[in-house]
């Protein structure tokens, strides 16, 4: 029988990577020992737990990653991370003390504890779950068998309305062939809709290719090559910076290229759009806002087909209405109620161009006082009008 103290213990000394022991989801011991302000956020740490997958991973909102094992025949997990693919910055580093509500007293060892962890890449990090989850386990896992432990976000009823609604129409033939679905993905990154790239991950996936290679495996890495091209560039389109997106890019492919079965290229493909799109939903607001003018983009973003107003949204994150316009206005740059419009006009798009919803319901579904006021305002921020748009795509 296996001392799982000991095989932590070890595990630490041997990589430098925290561990936590967690019984019954309380923690019983940490490796290193560390005081209260480095334990895992209770927000990526409750994904985990709660998940009954033996091996899952999470990722953070600096784009670091916790991995979470169960030991078999037991109530025991272990967590592992975080880890990040770069050195954290001073930025980052800022950005998660506040998350973590490191007092400034704090923050220098707060930031030492962090930089003092080795970088790795998503797809080493999931090899390394797999091979603990055979040390302890005794049993093999594919890296399809781990699961991403993702944002359940259970307060969207009128997001998911919207998801049914329109993913109704798509269902229905409107997604004719993979020219039409390869544009939508791209949207979906160039606009970081998370939810919508969800959707039509499995039906990209399941494409059926034309040949560009001599096997299946190579088959794929070419088409791995051309997919990255293309959501790095939809990345830089939506606003990530071009040197992040080719760093990514580039670490991206040398992994691909190591890889040596052809599902498990299609995962890590996968695992790229997500970590484009997902870069691309938070590059809007700076690493170092804090939690409220994320709350209010989230909120505009998941309401959009809602007559929304600047006082709603000051309403739902605590603030007067001149406050909160004061504070967006400093800190990102753009007035809120252009901000609503622009969101709007954004979803305009992907309406106009993968459902054959008429101009006057995508008017209504989107609250504009009007259709001319819609058509008025989508040709002033686009320069062509709606009906233009959508011949021009189709």
């Amino acid at each position: 029988m296996i001392d799982i103290n000991v095989f932590c213990e070890n595990l630490y000394a041997s990589s430098y990577i925290p561990l936590y022991l967690y019984n019954d989801m309380e923690l019983t011991a940490s490796y290193p020992e560390q005081n209260l302000n480095t334990l895992p956020p209770s927000s990526y740490l409750s994904k985990l737990l709660e998940s009954d997958k033996p091996a899952t991973y999470t990722l953070t909102q600096f784009y670091s990653y916790y991995g979470c094992l169960r030991l078999k025949d037991s109530n025991a997990c272990i967590v592992i991370g975080p880890v990040n693919d770069f050195p954290y910055s001073s930025d980052s580093l800022l950005a998660m003390s506040k998350e973590f509500s490191i007092a400034k007293s704090d923050i220098d060892d707060f930031a030492e504890f962090f930089r003092n962890i080795p970088t790795q890449n998503l797809d080493n990090f999931i090899k390394t779950l797999i091979f603990l989850h055979y040390a302890l386990n005794h049993t093999q896992l594919t890296r399809q068998e781990v699961e991403h432990a993702a944002d359940h976000q259970t307060d969207k009823p009128i997001d998911q309305k919207y998801t049914e609604r329109s993913y109704e129409a798509k269902e229905e033939g409107l997604l004719y062939n993979n020219y039409a679905i390869e544009q939508e993905l791209v949207r979906f990154i160039e606009t970081g809709n998370v939810e919508g790239l969800k959707k039509i991950s499995s039906r990209a996936r399941n494409l059926k290719l034309g040949t560009i290679a001599h096997n299946n495996l190579r088959q794929w890495k070419n088409t791995f090559i051309v997919a990255v091209t293309l959501s790095s560039r939809a990345a830089m389109k939506g606003g990530l910076t071009p040197s992040l997106a080719y760093q990514l890019s580039n670490i991206y492919m040398q992994q691909a290229e190591r890889l040596t079965d052809a599902e498990d290229v299609k995962s890590l493909l996968a695992q790229v759009q997500m970590d484009y799109t997902n870069r691309v939903a938070n590059s809007i607001v700076p690493i170092t806002a804090d939690k409220v003018l994320h709350q209010v983009v989230q909120y505009v973003r998941e309401n959009t087909n809602r007559n929304l107003t600047v006082a709603e949204i000051a309403d739902y994150v605590g603030f007067s209405r001149p406050s909160l316009s004061r504070k967006v206005k400093k800190e990102l740059g753009f007035d809120l109620s252009t901000f609503i419009k622009n969101c709007k006009l954004e979803e305009a798009k992907d309406l106009l161009a993968f459902t054959d919803k008429s101009l006057s319901e995508i008017s209504n579904y989107l609250s504009f006082s009007s259709q001319s006021h819609f058509q008025k305002s989508f040709k002033d921020q686009y320069g062509i009008p709606p009906h233009a748009y959508r011949k021009s795509v189709h």
